[in-house]
């Protein structure tokens, strides 16, 4: 499931056409470029998420990380995708390495305090995303907020169908006043309110849980 959120997040995801932006910070490798950065709220943190283009391999990818972190980089790294991990001075870094369809790969950076930082698998302590309605009896599973263009997404779980959670969700946003999209036909929901925009979704997973998908923005982000 975190897979398919960073999938989502960087394919459809809370990025501001406005501020995205291509340039090569003097700490970063030379083949790499900036494409994004913003603070950000995550799961019971909060902290900096910087988005990176390369048109290197994942292995040169991870050279290039042991080389700036040397041996406290922890690394594991599949034929087009990376994980990496680094402790240090205070602070947890984490990497994500994804394939682009034209070539080469994302690179996303997420930095937070170490002292703030959970156990990896931690779950939220408690729903975030207070924007829109919650489903009874679900239990958050990831948050993250974008405070550069007030972008938030939540996952939850429950134990009932999709079918049966989307309905009645979708039930709950439209009598907190919001308009559904006349192209809702699926398991996925789009809702309008003045200025705002919601997406939600659910889905079950292969231990059998449904899992809700809510995400709230500005109109005009993309």
């Amino acid at each position: 499931m975190r897979r398919c959120l960073c999938a989502l997040l960087l394919s459809c995801g809370p990025w501001v056409w406005g501020d995205v932006f291509l340039r090569r910070p003097a700490d970063i490798p030379s083949s790499w470029e900036r494409a994004y950065h913003t603070d950000i709220a995550f799961q019971n943190s909060k902290g900096e998420l910087e988005l990176f283009r390369s048109w290197d391999s994942v292995d040169l990818i991870r050279i290039a990380l042991q080389n700036q972190h040397g041996d406290q980089l922890a690394f594991v790294a599949g034929e087009i995708m990376g994980w990496g991990l680094v402790i240090e001075k205070g602070s947890l870094i984490r990497y994500l390495v994804q394939p682009l369809p034209e070539g080469g790969s994302w690179i996303v950076r997420i930095k937070e305090p170490l002292r703030r930082a959970g156990k990896p698998g931690d779950l939220p302590h408690r729903h975030q995303l207070d924007d829109l309605p919650i489903y009874p009896q679900s239990i958050p599973t990831f948050y993250s907020h974008d405070q550069g263009n007030q972008v938030s997404v939540e996952i939850s779980e429950c134990n009932a169908s999709p079918a049966e959670a989307l309905n009645a969700l979708s039930q709950m946003v439209e009598a907190a006043g919001w308009t559904p999209s006349p192209i809702n036909t699926g398991g996925f929901q789009v809702f309008v309110k003045g200025e705002k925009v919601a997406f939600l979704g659910a889905q079950r997973g292969k231990d059998g849980r449904t899992r809700i998908l809510r995400l709230h923005k500005p109109l005009g982000v993309k």
